[in-house]
């Protein structure tokens, strides 16, 4: 898990070798560091807020919602007590039951918060009591003091000031610490017996880290790592191994390799770092020409241990040699491989789960427009990484934008979506029938039980679709000239990433959808009803247009790109970036488009598609149609007596069916538990079609229950007229309450 892609073949083997080649070129860094887009440090940082932010939400709903049997009290103080009117029983139902999912999924969202709040105190603790731990003091009038002081560069903020660490295991090494408004350099007592050339170096690249404003998020990261690990990871796992259940193995499974992508995307961001705060301590300009290199290249050579855990990516520092090659070529560090995409796809695949079903329950009504506003949000997460780093990588010219290389990162980001969905704690098993519950928060998602073909057909449509992403969004980057600095640079790269996430809403949304009633084994007229309405036509419709307009842009304005490497191009006595040449338009100004007046159409076209396909088409029968699906395959005691806390659960192929008409009893009819089992496996028929309506509708009225008789008054107003959402939303969270605390 390399951070910095290599496309020239692997790195010189030794530093000295590596130092006779590398010449830096501060011009070109001093670009790259002072650039207004994202530095390759924070795009990597938004993974690990990705991946920790879905580890901390799912156990929270762990915790506090499934561990407490999702709140029984809450949940049967919906039931009516007196009788009403029906639509007033079924409104009143129906909402009491939405506000407690909406607190549920209030409190699951309060998970990453608190991982934040508490990794901003572990932060702001830690630097306290490490100074006290090595007895730190601060020194003003030292040597080493004053060699800071020689080199810091005035006017950029507050001044940093020197700690001295002293005991009995210090040794050679000096770190940035502190805050924005008082930062730190914290160096050991033996840091004073080197020489001066190698004290500037070294405190050139700490004050680099000051002035990039990395040393606070990276510490944050590191203490939510750590807080992940104790407060999520060993407890759950510690609760699973006492009491595994039919889920533990695949909870303990998917919690081992979830932590090991979080260990290996810190250590990746802790190495590229270090290339960011190289390439800022070159560009200093009060620097000596090759001080960095010369630095790097007295470096001891790594030991075998070293080379070891950087072949497995445990390396929280670049080689000499690997750093002395960026010196060489600063825009080699703007590249995207095909790993960090898969890093990029499992983080989305992790995160959008638990997101979506947060959105679900602020919109219970509508699960498809649900979907879509998870895939929105996960595709601008997504968009926040890729995006801009293919954006980064066309600015430079690097190799990682080809079209070939492209697509194959493009295809990786695709593959870690698929692999991300199922390293989910969701799709750890059948929840619906694992914990008797079909509560909206709790889903099937697992593919492990789903015909390959069918499992294939889901793989390929990522892989493609995302080959085709990568080679849209270079083909973006492209037509709106990408540049490394200028006044267009960050606001062109920011829109580009915004209409990133409209196209990529439906797409995503679509496939996590069509993925769940997949493992939920959804009839076939469920599955196409997903597709079979206006809103998801047009969302793909203006997903494909607001794709092809900035494609076409780029083929219009023949505009060629970046061309070779940055290097090539700052140098030789020119200024050192190209000023943007997509501004260069002809005196009349004919058959030249502007890509941002087309970016802007594209955009507005994105939304007032989606717009009019949310709220002109009005509700669709999708949602129903998915709810439906989801409560078919729930799977609970058929008697009515026995509750969650049971554990007992029947195969889908042993469940009783109602009876021919002619021999159905008294009994029968006014048994709760099996008339419920029969809107399980009824699917949509028993709603759309009239007959069969009508049928429920009487089964429904003979049981002694409130709110499954109001259901059964509004069902036979008018059994050939459109379907009564309410009813049949009551009557699925009615059966869902009665079959998980049996009453």
């Amino acid at each position: 898990m390399n951070a910095v892609p290599d496309p020239d073949g692997p790195p010189s083997p030794t530093p000295t070798a590596a130092t006779a080649t590398a010449t830096e070129r501060p011009d070109v860094a001093r670009a790259l560091v002072s650039s207004p887009l994202p530095l390759p440090t924070t795009t990597r940082l938004a993974l690990l807020v990705l991946v920790a932010g879905a580890g901390a939400s799912f156990a929270t709903w762990w915790w506090l919602v499934l561990g407490r049997d999702n709140w029984p009290d809450a949940q049967l103080a919906c039931l009516p007590t007196t009788d009403a009117a029906p639509d007033e029983v079924l409104t009143r139902f129906t909402g009491c039951v939405g506000d407690v999912r909406l607190a549920q999924s209030a409190v699951v969202l309060c998970g990453p918060l608190a991982l934040l709040a508490l990794a901003l105190l572990c932060r702001a603790a830690g630097r306290r009591l490490s100074l006290w731990w090595w007895r730190a003091e601060p020194e003003h009038c030292s040597p080493l003091a004053r060699r800071l002081a020689a080199v810091a560069p005035e006017g950029e903020g507050p001044r940093p000031v020197l700690w001295v660490r002293h005991g009995r295991r210090v040794g050679v090494r000096a770190r940035a610490s502190g805050t924005v408004h008082r930062p730190r350099i914290v160096a050991d007592s033996h840091f004073f017996n080197e020489n001066d050339r190698h004290v500037d170096a070294v405190l050139r690249h700490e004050l680099a880290h000051l002035r990039l404003r990395d040393v606070g998020r990276v510490r944050l990261a590191i203490a939510a790592s750590w807080l992940l690990l104790l407060g999520v990871t060993l407890p759950m796992a510690v609760a699973l191994a006492r009491d595994p259940g039919l889920l533990g193995a695949g909870l303990l499974v998917r919690m081992a390799v979830v932590l090991a992508v979080v260990l290996l995307t810190l250590c990746a961001v802790l190495r590229v770092r270090e290339h960011d705060a190289d390439l800022g301590a070159a560009a200093d300009p009060r620097a000596p020409r090759n001080a960095t290199a010369d630095h790097l290249g007295s470096a001891l050579p790594p030991r075998r241990v070293e080379h070891l855990r950087r072949y497995l990516g445990l390396a929280t520092h670049p080689t000499p040699a690997v750093r002395l090659a960026v010196l060489a070529d600063p825009a080699r560090s703007w590249g995207l491989s095909s790993l960090e995409c898969l890093t990029t796809g499992l983080a989305a695949g992790l995160v959008f789960t638990d997101l979506t079903l947060l959105v679900a329950a602020l919109m219970p009504d509508h699960t498809q427009l649900a979907y879509m506003a998870g895939g929105l949000l996960t595709g601008w997460a997504v968009a926040g990484v890729v995006t801009v780093a293919w954006w980064r990588a066309v600015a430079v010219g690097h190799r990682d934008a080809s079209g070939r290389r492209a697509a194959q990162a493009g295809a990786a980001l695709g593959l870690g979506v698929l692999l991300g969905s199922q390293l989910a704690g969701r799709a750890a098993g059948d929840w619906v029938r694992d914990t008797g519950t079909a509560d909206g928060l709790a889903t099937a998602l697992s593919l492990t039980d789903v015909p390959r073909e069918q499992v294939l057909a889901l793989g390929v449509v990522l892989v493609a679709g995302g080959a085709l992403f990568a080679l849209w969004t270079t083909s973006l980057a492209r037509a709106l000239g990408a540049t490394v600095d200028g006044p267009r640079s960050a606001p062109a790269c920011a829109a580009a990433v915004g209409l990133s996430g409209l196209l990529l809403a439906v797409p995503l949304g679509s496939w996590f959808l069509f993925a769940r009633l997949t493992a939920a084994r959804a009839a076939p007229d469920i599955r196409w009803a997903v597709i079979d309405t206006p809103w998801w036509v047009a969302g793909v419709l203006t997903t494909v247009v607001g794709a092809l307009v900035p494609a076409a842009a780029a083929r219009a304005s023949r505009h060629p790109g970046p061309r070779g490497c940055l290097l090539d191009r700052v140098g030789r006595n020119a200024p050192v970036l190209p000023a943007d040449p997509i501004q260069k338009t002809s005196p009349s100004g004919a058959g030249r488009i502007r890509p941002l007046a087309l970016l802007a159409a594209a955009t507005v076209l994105v939304a007032a598609g989606a717009g009019w396909a949310a709220f002109g088409s009005g509700p669709g029968r999708a949602p129903a149609a998915a709810r439906s699906g989801d409560s078919a395959v729930s799977a609970a005691p058929t008697d009515s007596s026995v509750s969650h806390s049971g554990d007992r659960t029947i195969p889908l192929d042993q469940l009783p069916v109602l009876p021919p008409e002619e021999e159905r009893t008294a009994a029968l009819r006014t048994n709760t538990a099996l008339v419920c089992r029969s809107l399980s496996l009824g699917g949509t028929a028993i709603w759309t079609d009239p007959q069969r309506r009508a049928d429920t509708a009487e089964l429904l009225g003979g049981l002694d229950d409130t709110v499954l008789r109001a259901a059964a008054a509004v069902l036979q107003r008018d059994p050939a007229g459109a379907v009564d959402r309410h009813a049949l939303v009551a009557s699925v969270l009615r059966c869902d309450l009665y079959f998980r605390y049996g009453r």
